[in-house]
């Protein structure tokens, strides 16, 4: 039985070895944020390419831009993940010819009535450029007199960024979404870019390997301290030898059952949610402080200290609530701790009876201290909570909490006021089917002047036909005999008289092409288009027609996320309370302490600082459940000498753990050691005054 708690750790080790590479952690920050209808709307947008396309600008508009920008073209058409490449704003073979072969339909028509005396001075108008033009002057001798008139285009040849250099675009064929996908060509790219001077590229799926790869880096440093930390914290203090190995394998032993489990729960695990778990783990010492200090280990029989098992069920019951979540990864972090505190309290209370520790002599354990009054600490947190209501504000902006990645975030802006896409926001139609799409398309087009879209070169069978029956009204076999009578007396011979071709024999017969620029999707039997709508509009959101903004859903699912978390707080509070008052019934004040202090402490604290975030609610919530352990473990015990000093080791063992978190760079994970700290410093207050 001595060497158990090592044969249980080996075995869950060996285990987590075979099943490795079925052990998936994203680093994937803001979905685990979104609603599943925001990550839908999301995952559809994505289809349309844009999140696949990269942009490549080389500083300068000359020659030597435009040959290096070509070299590097043809080394990206040579990667397996890159489907095209151009810096040539010319439209393909294809579209060339759909446009050739619609041009009537899709042309803006002027149905003016036209005399001969107008066609004479058109022929003459075109003649006189004739005769002075240096260079050779083009004849459209299919629409000579201008009837139809399509946008004007400019006569660039070559993308351009304004204020910078010219432009290469190019679309990868991988899962933008996917993180080593992304990796690979993100390093195939800055392999090849590294060979040239002043090139800037920015792709979406940049900040993906950039941010979770820092992330990544920062969460195993976090961890590395934090263990370093708490191995340093274990051998001093415990100074045995025996017992401090054994905590350290039944630390390790709840982890990896804990990462075990969940992946038996969820497909993959995210890497905040293992790094919070792995922190949240190191609470369960203060099980072992408790038994250690209060000489349990020698009883030689199952620990049944009642203070620790209510300590214990109280936490494990208010990580149980929040197991429920709809937020995965809170309900990760939930069933990840709820897991490994019930790894740890079981093994602290059974196999560490047979180890053989011995007791420890505490100077003072029979000192008497007076306590303080716990109405005073009421009335100090009473007062921080009304600072708080009236000064408190929320932070929606999830960005915020991610890696503030200023490099790619600075050339993201720059190209974005370079192509002008600031001036745009993005809209997502859908239809059962692909003739109500487009005409949604176009009663939007009716109702937002300048909107661009699929509705620029298709037309639904219904406007086609209304196109039509115009086109068919006017008297072509008039104008081309004005045009014939003309052309002979302006000396034009036979130019024109394939003027209007096929004009009266017209169908609306528009068929969808992929090099179109606006695509069509389908998706679950449903049919969308993306198009882009000038921001001074105020567009409200429809059942069908809806404004993919990520700021402003990641806005709402954060307010949404917020209202949740407060409510499953509530839950766990009255849960906490009805727990208490069994306990301490009209002496409730007294462990209750342990749980108001610490959290409006932290509550007034932010204040101070600024905003509230999502990540300091979640916090609070680990506060408030481990809080309370130490209110229980105060007032239920009989000796506060042993139980203070218990408490106040395990209060360094959770800065190690979860204090440490302070130091990261990555807000999030800042947010969170912010939280524990203020709490841990809280609690030490009250322990002073012996509450």
């Amino acid at each position: 039985m001595k060497y158990i708690n090592f044969f249980i750790f080996v075995v869950l080790l060996t285990l987590y070895i075979l099943f490795s590479s079925n052990i998936r952690f994203s680093t994937n920050f803001l979905d685990i944020f979104l609603s599943q209808n925001s990550i839908k709307l999301f995952d559809i947008a994505k289809k349309f390419g844009y999140s696949n396309e990269i942009l490549i600008s080389k500083k300068g508009f000359n020659k030597k831009s435009l040959q290096e920008l070509n070299e590097i073209s043809n080394k990206l058409k040579a990667l397996p993940e890159i489907s095209e490449a151009s810096i040539s704003i010319e439209i393909s073979k294809d579209m060339r010819e759909y446009l050739i072969k619609n041009y009537f339909l899709l042309a803006d028509f002027n149905n003016q009535k036209i005399s001969k005396n107008d066609v004479l001075e058109k022929l003459e108008e075109i003649r006189k450029k004739i005769n002075i033009s240096v260079i050779y002057e083009p004849i459209n001798s299919y629409d000579p007199l201008g009837l139809f008139t399509m946008d004007e285009t400019d006569n660039e040849r070559y993308f351009k960024l304004k204020d910078y250099g010219y432009v290469l675009k190019a679309k990868t064929t991988i899962n933008t979404s996917n993180a080593n996908e992304s990796k690979i060509v993100y390093k195939k790219i800055n392999q090849i870019l590294k060979n040239y001077d002043e090139i800037i590229a920015f792709a979406p799926f940049f900040y993906l390997v950039e941010n979770s790869s820092y992330i990544k880096n920062d969460a195993q440093i976090i961890m590395l301290c934090s263990s370093i930390l708490l191995l340093i914290l274990y051998f001093f203090v415990l100074k045995n030898k025996k017992l401090f190995f054994n905590t350290v394998f039944t630390i390790a032993s709840s982890i990896l059952g804990a990462i075990l489990l969940s992946l038996l729960l969820f497909d993959e695990i995210n890497i905040l949610a293992l790094v919070f778990g792995i922190s949240i783990t190191t609470i369960s010492i203060d099980y072992m402080f408790h038994y250690y200090f209060h000489n349990e280990f020698i009883k030689r029989k199952f620990i049944t200290q009642k203070s620790v098992i209510y300590g214990f069920l109280t936490t494990f019951g208010v990580f149980i609530i929040f197991s429920f979540i709809d937020i995965e990864l809170f309900s990760q972090l939930a069933i990840f701790s709820a897991i490994s505190l019930f790894i740890s309290f079981f093994l602290f209370s059974w196999l560490y009876i047979y180890l053989e520790i011995p007791p420890v002599n505490i100077k003072g354990e029979n000192k008497k201290i007076k306590s303080l009054n716990p109405l005073y600490i009421f009335l100090i947190s009473s007062l921080m909570l009304i600072y708080v209501y009236n000064n408190l504000s929320f932070d929606n902006n999830l960005k915020n909490l991610d890696y503030q990645n200023e490099k790619l975030i600075k050339i993201s802006e720059k190209f974005k006021e370079g192509f002008y896409n600031n001036k745009y926001q993005s809209l997502l139609i859908s239809a059962k089917d692909k003739e109500t799409l487009l005409q949604r398309y176009e009663e939007s087009a009716l109702l937002y002047p300048g909107i661009l879209g699929i509705g620029k070169y298709l037309y639904s069978l219904k406007k086609c036909n209304k196109r039509l029956e115009k086109i068919k009204e006017y008297n072509f076999g008039e104008v081309k005999k004005y045009l014939n009578e003309a052309s002979k007396e302006l000396g034009f011979n036979n130019i024109f008289k394939n003027a209007y071709p096929k004009i009266n024999n017209l169908k609306c017969d528009m068929s969808y092409i992929d090099n179109i620029n606006f695509k069509i999707i389908k998706n679950e039997n449903t049919y969308y288009t993306m198009a882009f709508v000038d921001k001074k509009y105020k567009i409200k959101d429809s059942g069908n027609i809806k404004v993919i903004n990520l700021g402003k859903s990641l806005s709402s699912d954060t307010e949404k996320m917020k209202n949740t978390l407060i409510k499953y707080m509530l839950i766990s509070t009255v849960f906490i309370i009805l727990v208490l008052f069994i306990l301490a019934k009209s002496k409730i004040l007294y462990p209750l302490s342990y749980m108001i202090f610490p959290i409006s402490s932290v509550l007034f604290v932010i204040s101070l600082l600024g905003m509230i975030n999502i990540m300091h609610i979640f916090a609070l919530v680990i506060l408030l459940a481990i809080g309370i352990d130490y209110g229980i473990y105060m007032y239920k015990t009989t000796n506060k000498v042993k139980t203070s000093m218990a408490i106040r080791y395990a209060l360094l063992s959770t800065f190690s753990g979860f204090g440490v978190l302070i130091f990261s760079s990555t807000v999030a994970l800042y947010s969170i050691g912010l939280v524990i700290t203020i709490g841990i410093i809280s609690v030490f207050f009250l322990l002073y005054f012996s509450l």
